[in-house]
């Protein structure tokens, strides 16, 4: 009986450990504070103290942010990950993973295959989950591109008779053949409504005032300098160390005692983590050019699951005098055999069509051939193709209707 009841207890701290750890690793560090404060509450031996009410100068305006800034993005879309539209672990694990590969203008980038191999279920399964996202706000997110992102919009509308919605539908699918549609008796009605979606679904979120608050600085002259934001890291301190016999009292203090434990874990966790991203990744931290480096490789390399590293980069900033970027943004892969990574291509791509001509976009053939060029390699068309559509980006065709409309 004592064996058994013995059991209990480890597997309930385990659990609790494991509920306290996931989100101490993957929220942002703007996040982070707010996540302890409600921790704190909750517990009487813990006290939270903020490094910036000890220095003016950066605090106040990290303060000031917190209290200004909307909720994020990634909170806004955390917080539905719920039943009854995602009833299982499972099912909120694949939708967690779908999040975090969500660009910020609200469209998924990731790999379908990659996260049915981490999750260890179908893509079949991952793709119905993706699918999902249609019904969550903002409306459009998860979206593969910027066709389905107005059809998830669609979806949307309630107050649309079936007439209405069949033909802005068969608009949608139909982009480039928008003109077919003109004379229909409520074309001018579809395309009011196609005028009110949103192509970045995000757009409420991509608050250029709001502080991005790298986690990291790198600096790389004669040595390698990484360094922690201590700045703006909480600490967590106990209040109390007494030892009591009283059951409840003892659990707060052992849930204490982890939250302070775990909270020293994120930080050696991350710093292990962009240590080793920066030393595979020095040439862009020396002249701009990323190496070919994937999750799988530096789980591998750092005895972690590749899970862990997938939590632990996102919404994780590193600042260097590039400038502050992502931590997802140093994970690419290789293209060619030359080491040319996807992430270079994608960049080249999507700059070459934010500032092609309106009347005449260019069409992925032109895209292979502008790639070929630039890099001195040969490349697909279907690749390119992948990488737009990967990118949220709709086919030269689709963009000519969409910029003749806009004007």
């Amino acid at each position: 009986m004592k064996t058994a009841n013995l059991e209990f207890k480890t597997k309930r701290s385990l659990n609790l450990s494991l509920k306290l750890w996931l989100p101490l690793l993957q929220l942002p560090l703007e996040e982070l504070s707010a996540h302890l404060d409600i921790v704190v509450r909750e517990n009487p031996f813990l006290e939270i103290r903020y490094p910036y009410e000890k220095n003016s100068a950066p605090s106040g305006k990290f303060v000031e942010d917190l209290a200004l800034s909307s909720e994020s993005f990634h909170e806004k879309v955390l917080e539905q990950l719920t039943p009854p539209l995602f009833p299982t672990g499972l099912s909120q694990k694949v939708a967690y993973e779908i999040l975090c590969d969500i660009n910020e203008n609200g469209y998924f980038d990731g790999d379908i295959n990659h996260i049915a191999s981490l999750c260890h279920v179908s893509t079949d399964f991952v793709e119905s989950i993706r699918k999902r996202f249609s019904k969550l706000e903002p409306r459009g997110i998860g979206a593969l591109n910027q066709n389905e992102a107005f059809v998830f919009q669609l979806d949307a509308l309630s107050d649309i008779d079936d007439e209405l919605y069949e033909l802005t539908l068969k608009i949608i699918e139909n982009i480039d053949k928008i003109d077919r549609f003109s004379k229909h008796t409520r074309f001018h009605e579809s395309m009011a409504l196609i005028r009110k979606f949103s192509s970045i679904p995000a757009i409420d979120y991509k608050d250029a005032s709001r502080q991005i608050i790298p986690d990291f600085f790198v600096d790389v002259g004669d040595e390698i300098n990484v360094r922690i934001n201590n700045d703006y890291y909480p600490d967590i301190v106990i209040q109390g160390s007494f030892s009591s016999k009283h059951e409840n009292i003892k659990e707060k203090l052992k849930e204490a005692r982890d939250v302070v434990n775990l909270l020293d874990l994120r930080k050696s966790t991350l710093y292990k983590i962009v240590l080793s991203i920066v030393e595979k990744q020095i040439n862009f931290f020396v002249s701009g050019e990323l190496n070919p480096l994937s999750m799988s490789a530096l789980a591998d390399e750092l005895s972690f699951a590749e899970s862990t590293i997938s939590r632990a980069v996102a919404n994780k900033y590193i600042e260097s005098k590039h400038g502050i970027y992502p931590l997802k943004f140093f994970f690419t892969n290789a293209v060619t055999s030359n080491g040319l990574s996807s992430s270079q291509v994608k960049s080249f791509l999507s700059e070459q069509i934010q500032y092609e001509d309106k009347a005449n976009p260019l069409t992925d053939d032109d895209i292979v051939k502008l790639v070929e060029q630039r890099f001195g390699i040969t490349m697909v068309r279907r690749t390119i193709t992948k990488y737009r559509k990967l990118l949220g980006i709709i086919s030269s065709k689709e963009r000519k209707k969409v910029y003749k409309v806009n004007q």
